[in-house]
């Protein structure tokens, strides 16, 4: 019986591999071949053959509005994007359309993301193409489904699918005891982070981390008649956005957070250390903020070691 499994389960690697190598094949022999340069006849020649849902789902899309004379079914329809398929249509085994805008290529990325920007490029996409994504040869079909009726990447409550595909790291981070409420769909990635490119870091709406974190946390922005130096420098100094072990998204539990810059200033930095730590006043709880509770700034003519 157990031979009999091994032959079996054989036998279907070796299928599996074998369809493989003839997809590769198939899929090199078609780039091998002349694109097309003249057009057809619109839509209805190229959904002739092309009529899966794959296909077919674009024309229920933003894409597929012919009414609306920005879209591409305005124009010329799949070959909008596509590139000429005349010759394809009538001699198929002969001509190939010029964009296929489907696979993860390296090599071809700007020139799949180049056929985008020709209708993209003059709105909110426009720094796409010096963007981080971008330089790490990521084209916009690596994120969006154009031909899908629900691209996953702009519904707020499956974005985040999308993005932790790459962004592995920050999928563990978002699954940890103190974080946003992403997976709720509460918070989704474009609130923070502009996928096409922006002016500052890491791709975020705002010019700094701080002015980021003030779109939400408007209250901490101060100004401060006391302010604390950290949290005016920038926020992620203590704070892990994309999710935290510690309590309010810190990147370490205080005191010992405290302690990496006040070392050894009015509380001395051994207290923390000793045998008795567990039961010192200044590390339980919420360790320094017990007293310290306007760590962010205080506008209390006494509260210049904002405990006020």
């Amino acid at each position: 019986m157990r031979n009999l499994r091994l032959t079996r389960l054989f036998g279907v690697i070796v299928v599996s591999l074998a369809c493989q190598a003839g997809g590769a094949a198939a899929a090199e022999d078609r780039a091998a071949l002349p694109p097309s340069t003249t057009y057809s006849e619109g839509v209805k020649v190229c959904t002739e053959c092309h009529d899966d849902e794959h296909a077919t789902a674009i024309m229920s899309g933003p894409h597929g509005m012919a009414a609306d004379p920005r879209t591409p079914a305005a124009t010329k329809g799949c070959e909008s994007c596509h590139g000429p398929g005349g010759e394809h249509a009538r001699q198929e085994k002969k001509f190939r359309v010029a964009q296929t805008l489907e696979g993860h290529s390296e090599e071809d990325a700007a020139e799949r993301a180049e056929v985008c920007m020709n209708c993209h490029g003059k709105t909110a996409q426009k720094h796409f193409l010096t963007s981080e994504h971008s330089r790490a040869d990521v084209a916009c079909s690596d994120c969006h489904d154009v031909h899908s009726r629900n691209d996953k990447v702009l519904n707020r409550v499956t974005q985040t699918e999308v993005c932790v595909d790459c962004h592995q790291d920050q999928k563990a981070n978002m699954n940890k005891f103190s974080r946003h409420p992403i997976r709720e769909g509460k918070v989704a990635c474009t609130d923070c982070h502009n996928p096409h490119g922006a002016k500052g870091e890491h791709m975020l709406v705002e010019a700094t981390t701080n002015e980021t974190c003030y779109k939400c946390h408007a209250e901490k922005r101060g100004p401060f008649l006391f302010e604390h130096e950290p949290v005016q420098d920038d926020c992620s100094e203590c704070h892990n956005p994309h999710g935290s072990v510690n309590d309010q998204l810190l990147t370490a539990r205080p005191p010992f957070l405290c302690q990496q810059c006040h070392n050894d200033t009015r509380h001395p930095g051994t207290v923390y250390a000793n045998a008795n730590v567990a039961s010192s006043n200044r590390a339980i709880g919420r360790g320094c903020t017990n007293c310290h509770t306007n760590v962010h700034g205080s506008n209390h003519p006494s509260g210049v070691t904002f405990r006020r």
